[in-house]
């Protein structure tokens, strides 16, 4: 197994250890992020699927999985819904055995933050995915490719332009434009 890393993930992970203290970030963003992807990879591991690479993004991390067996459609929904019920075993857990404090409650709201963000039908996002693993299995490869840029399009863009007018009004801060915007942008950009 292999790990790539791109420029960009290092860039990100600087800009966020400059603006955010350290132990919030550890706690909040790193751990929810980690369960997540090692839920993919207990969803690949359990249906006998080896992983050959691991490429960290500013946005995601792509699991390639070896080949030595071929997934059902089923198989490939587990897989890419791996993360998300990673995320929400996690917030139930914290939620039913863990005392009420404010951390656990911060900790299992982030775990609902992460799992609620890659559920978004847009690109490589497991919402995403899994939508285009639907659209495959119901309407073939090409009609796929539309639906799922159509779904993660219309999702996006009202987001976008609503997390900008939070910001301009000082509800948010600058990070849920930035993000919706790039991941619209990008959707936008591979289409043609």
């Amino acid at each position: 197994m292999t790990l790539r890393f791109s420029f960009w993930f290092f860039a990100v992970c600087a800009l966020f250890l400059l603006l955010a203290d350290r132990r919030i970030l550890l706690r909040y963003f790193i751990l929810p992020v980690a369960v997540h992807e090692s839920g993919h990879l207990m969803a690949a591991l359990l249906l006998g699927t080896g992983v050959r690479e691991i490429y960290f993004t500013p946005v995601s991390i792509r699991i390639a999985t070896a080949q030595r067996k071929t997934l059902s459609y089923g198989g490939e929904l587990f897989v890419a819904a791996g993360g998300i019920l990673a995320n929400l075993a996690a917030a139930l857990f914290l939620r039913l055995f863990l005392f009420a404090s404010m951390r656990n409650m911060l900790m299992t709201a982030s775990h609902l933050a992460v799992a609620i963000f890659n559920f978004l039908p847009a690109g490589s996002l497991d919402g995403g995915q899994i939508v285009r693993i639907i659209c495959l299995r119901a309407a073939g490869c090409e009609a796929a490719e539309k639906i799922s840029r159509a779904a993660g399009l219309a999702v996006l863009l009202p987001l976008t332009a609503a997390a900008i007018y939070l910001a301009a009004r000082g509800t948010v801060n600058f990070t849920a434009p930035v993000i919706f915007g790039y991941l619209a942008l990008v959707m936008i950009i591979r289409e043609r």
